[in-house]
Order: C-alpha cells, then structure tokens, then sequence
C-alpha cells in the first residue's frame, strides 16, 4: 500500500500528524507493507530564508488578540506534550520550507523519509533552528542518516525542484487543501490533525478494501 502525505515542515499540525503516523503504523500488522512517501505543500511560498519575528509577533501584526494567540498556542503545546513532542510555536521564526522540501524528497527515496521529516520537524519546532540555511540543512541529514555526497550536491543546484513544485500542483487535483493531508492507495485525500485511533482506521480500511479487491 501506497501513503503519501502531503504537510509542509513548518505546521505544528503537520509535527503531530507525522508522530500520530508513525504511532498508527506500530500498531499496524502490515507495515511492512505500506510504503510512506512525503508531499511538498508550503503553507507560505513567499515566507524569508533567514529567521525574522516570531510567529507571536507575526500574528499579532495580523490583528489577531493577544488572547487568542495565547489560547491557540496553549493548546498547540498540550497537544505536543501528549504525543510526546516539545512544540514551541510562539517562539518559532518562520522561515522559507522549500529546500527542506527538496531535502525530504531525496531522503522519500533512499528510504529515510520518516527518519528525514522527524529532525526536520524536531529542528523547527523544538530546537528553533532555521531549516532555510543549508548549513542547517546538511547537518540535519547527517543526523537522519542521509549520505553527504547527495545531500551536497542537492543543495548546491537546483536538484528536485521540478519534483517538489510538481508536488505542490498535484495537491490540488487530488483534493488536498490542508495539510497534514493522507492520501491511501490513491484515495480521496483525508485532512486534518487527525489522531491514531483515526489514522490506524483509515490504513484498516484501505487494506481491506484492496485486499477485497484481489
């Protein structure tokens, strides 16, 4: 069975979707069979490639209270804090996800894509590091395990490019306008920050479906 998961790097929802994804597949008796590929979606394709305001400081220029921010963001936290995950997203500096994109697309291939978007994620939204520098970026594969000739050689051209912008196109022909978005084996997309129990129903079913299929 064939996964793909489109979410963008800097969604908090996207973190705990990932981690929700994973716990599902433990659970799983076919996971050996499922293959998980991640999609490109940039929730901000103009936003900078070097750290600004925080995320705090950008909605509040948005018009958005003061209160409000601090009860999204609460809750944002409590829901990291249950799947285990220190998601800090007042303090984050929201930067440009492109060639973190790029970078996710080539660990998709050499089969370290989970291993690939968990540092991401963890750089991000724990560690508050900018995933826009390629210095970053390097250092973060190395961590996922990704050999460094490739990983050099990505961020110093253009490499993928064409993949990821084609990602973003698709999205909107298979009905994704949200992320974290699951498509299964090709099935209408399912959004949102689903939990599991949610999760682990969804790969249920697609299995039985095919299999009845056979």
């Amino acid at each position: 069975m064939k996964v793909e998961i489109w979410s963008d790097v800097v969604c908090p929802w996207c973190y705990l979707g990932s981690r929700r994804w994973a716990a599902a597949l433990e659970r799983f008796p076919h996971a050996d069979q499922v293959e998980t590929v991640w999609r490109a979606f940039e929730l901000r394709t103009d936003a900078p490639k070097v750290q600004g305001v925080t995320l705090t400081d950008l909605m509040g220029r948005r018009g958005l209270p003061p209160e409000q921010v601090t009860t999204i963001f609460a809750r944002i936290r409590g829901l990291g804090q249950e799947a285990g995950i220190d998601l800090r997203p007042g303090e984050v500096r929201p930067v440009n996800s492109f060639d973190a994109h790029r970078l996710l697309g080539l660990a998709s291939g050499l089969g370290a894509g989970q291993a690939m978007a968990d540092r991401l994620f963890r750089a991000y939204h724990s560690e508050l590091l900018n995933i826009a520098d390629h210095t970053v970026l390097a250092g973060l594969a190395a961590d996922a395990g990704l050999p460094a000739g490739p990983v050099a050689e990505l961020l110093a051209g253009d490499d993928r490019t064409a993949e990821v912008r084609a990602e973003e196109a698709r999205a909107a022909v298979v009905g994704v306008t949200a992320v974290p978005s699951f498509v299964l084996d090709g099935r209408p997309a399912v959004s949102g920050a689903l939990d599991t129990d949610e999760l682990l129903a969804l790969l249920t079913d697609a299995w039985e479906a095919d299999t009845a299929r056979v």
